[in-house]
């Protein structure tokens, strides 16, 4: 198995004069590749005693400083790009690239060590890589990158990746199933990352509602979910933190309430298109962000699809600052909705602070004009039950 061997002679020496001398013996040339492990043996002859010594040399790899330009075989050849957002396109420019070779380029996503190829790879004749060839891109995606390598069989090959501080682009990826009542994220690019569902507040913040999923590249599926412009999706990694919110345009949600007044009488609907149960609660506005709970003015009710439930609110309530608070909770994920624009004769407000009520109705006001955008369908309505400050009585009209 010995592929190289050879044999040196040393002359006779005075006894004791050569031990524990350094000898420096200079071998002949052996031709190796890059990233090859080569053993070293050395024994006398004959061999004394069994004496034997080995020691293994890994040569280096194309990486390497000193070899990656100067071996054949290492260079791959260097690329220079630009980006041209507009028309996602990217203009590529091959330098130092072996001589009388073909060179290859393309796309490709990177996931761990392959790089997965987008569409078929363009070749560039030697006496054409002067010029700039063009690549068409769909998504600016980090793990997009260009890849080139010469034309030849094993070549190694070198990567750049033009957008591959992009993260923001692998949020966009959400989707959601009606009938399933799932919202689920798959990465288009592997990458770490914690995942959470929260509540927007209509600020920059967003209250988280637990089960944080940690992904490395894999699925993320949130179960029970009810879909509301307020439910926003959180990602996390180690250079930020981004928010989402899927249902913030458009019409997903699946229940709508609002309140509404004739002659003097308010109250509050509730429109669903599913079968759903509800928290209905009445509150009492303060001159702070909070609505405080009105003992004892709190009910909850299951809603059949296609109907509509209303709460008959009295006059009293103007007096108070009234509002309700509606959430869903037949399901795992959902946020609540505060309606306060009671229609009354006088303006509501706290004495002598009428300007911090006003602070905290127009975000209530702003919620409201998201969610009135539904068509109410059947009858199921509640007067009677005699409450202090609402009275419901449960009547189901077909």
């Amino acid at each position: 198995m010995i592929g190289h061997c050879q044999i040196y002679t040393f002359g006779h020496v005075g006894k004791g004069k050569a031990t524990g001398k350094q000898v420096d013996v200079q071998f002949k040339c052996v031709p190796v590749r890059p990233g090859q492990l080569v053993f070293v043996t050395l024994k006398t002859i004959p061999n004394y005693c069994k004496a034997l010594w080995t020691q293994r040399h890994l040569v280096p790899e194309c990486s390497h400083e000193g070899i990656r330009d100067e071996i054949t075989e290492c260079i791959t050849g260097k690329l220079v790009y630009t980006v041209d957002k507009a028309r996602n396109m990217l203009t590529v420019k091959v330098t130092d690239a072996p001589e009388n070779t073909d060179y290859n380029l393309r796309l490709c996503h990177k996931r761990n060590i392959i790089c997965a190829g987008e569409g078929a790879h363009r070749t560039i004749k030697p006496q054409y890589l002067e010029s700039s060839i063009t690549l068409h891109y769909s998504k600016p995606l980090p793990c997009l990158c260009i890849e080139g390598w010469p034309a030849r069989v094993d070549a190694r090959r070198v990567q750049v990746c033009p957008f591959k501080n992009n993260l923001e682009e692998l949020w966009s990826g959400i989707t959601h199933d009606l009938n399933k009542e799932e919202l689920i994220w798959e990465p288009l690019c592997p990458v770490k990352v914690s995942v959470s569902l929260c509540h927007a507040d209509g600020g920059k913040s967003c209250q988280d509602l637990g089960n944080v999923f940690h992904s490395e590249g894999q699925k993320v599926i949130f179960s029970s979910v009810d879909p509301h412009p307020m439910l926003c999706t959180k990602f996390t990694t180690e250079v930020g933190a981004w928010i989402k919110c899927p249902f913030a345009k458009g019409n997903f949600s699946v229940w709508t309430a609002k309140i509404t007044s004739k002659d003097g009488q308010q109250w509050a609907e509730i429109s669903t298109w599913v079968k759903a149960s509800f928290s209905i609660s009445v509150c009492e506005m303060k001159p702070s962000p909070q609505c405080k709970q009105i003992e004892g003015q709190k009910f909850q009710t299951l809603s059949d699809k296609m109907k509509h439930t209303v709460f008959n609110l009295s006059k009293s309530a103007c007096e108070v600052c009234v509002c309700i608070k509606v959430q869903r909770v037949d399901v795992r994920f959902s946020v609540p909705v505060l309606q306060c624009d009671l229609q009354c004769s006088s303006s509501c407000r706290v004495p002598e602070r009428s300007q911090d009520i006003e602070k905290i109705l127009l975000p209530a006001l702003i919620i409201l004009t998201v969610i009135l955008a539904a068509v109410s369908f059947g009858r199921m309505t509640i007067k009677g039950k005699q409450c202090k400050i609402a009275k419901c009585i449960l009547v189901y009209e077909y």
